[in-house]
């Protein structure tokens, strides 16, 4: 049920675009913060973390209100001054990495959607290849079984599994670009065949990390599933690769469209 309300949620300020995105989304982007500050051993709520919330919603405010380039550099700002401040914070170092990797999430999937002509396209796309992979592999590993994936960090992965979710992620999201009438070429093919796999990384470096920190989830925010970041993590990675795809290939303004019609 929990699963169910989230993708449901998730699905309707896609639909709707705009504030509601932004709003849903940025505080998506603050509790991955949080719980990474969490993770890691800091106080929630403490200087470190505190700095770290700052310079994640400055970015934000700055990025709709359209100072891009503001919105990329105070994040750095704010994990420079926590990393210089490690004296003082045993785990600031640590609260620096936490501010890079959710304010490049925010950053990245609010890009994507603000795109008129592909934003839509282009975050359903994304929902689809990292839910269609995390779904097929789930079951493919189950029923077929075989060598683990990586048993020290996830001792339930399999190699069936990952590869059984590449295969499946990709065909979902073709098959979603499709109804959207986007061209599923050969090149979109191997790209997002690309994105499933970053995004089981993604995964998958979550459950390093909270194994690095003996953490079994990242919190017990969402019943049944954990919290955020176990939710973002395949995502998370996903959204950022394609937007900076986007940014190569189009400007600031045409992030989708550089990731999908190159």
């Amino acid at each position: 049920m929990s699963g169910v309300v989230l993708a449901v949620a998730a699905f309707s300020v896609t639909w709707w675009g705009g504030l509601a995105f932004a709003l849903f989304f940025g505080v998506v982007t603050l509790l991955i913060y949080k719980e990474w500050v969490t993770i890691v051993g800091e106080q929630p709520f403490g200087v470190p973390a505190n700095v770290g919330y700052g310079a994640i919603l400055a970015s934000l405010l700055c990025l709709w209100f359209g100072y891009w380039q503001a919105a990329l550099i105070i994040p750095l700002i704010g994990a420079a001054f926590l990393a210089f401040a490690r004296c003082s914070y045993p785990y600031a170092r640590w609260c620096a990495s936490g501010v890079i990797y959710a304010a490049a999430f925010g950053f990245s999937i609010l890009s994507l959607r603000a795109d008129s002509a592909h934003g839509f396209a282009a975050i359903l796309i994304l929902f689809a290849v990292v839910w269609g992979t995390d779904v097929v592999a789930y079951f493919v590993g189950k029923s077929l079984g075989g060598p683990k994936l990586w048993p020290r960090v996830s001792p339930k992965k399999t190699w069936s599994g990952s590869l059984g979710g590449l295969v499946g992620g990709t065909a979902f999201a073709l098959f979603v670009a499709f109804l959207l009438k986007i061209d599923p070429t050969v090149k979109l093919t191997l790209l997002l065949a690309g994105l499933s796999v970053v995004s089981q990384v993604g995964d998958l470096g979550e459950s390093h990390m909270k194994r690095l920190f003996n953490v079994k989830d990242s919190s017990n925010l969402i019943p049944g599933h954990g919290g955020v970041m176990d939710r973002v993590d395949g995502l998370l990675v996903a959204v950022v690769c394609a937007a900076l795809i986007g940014l190569i290939f189009a400007d600031i303004g045409s992030v989708a469209t550089g990731f999908l019609v190159w």
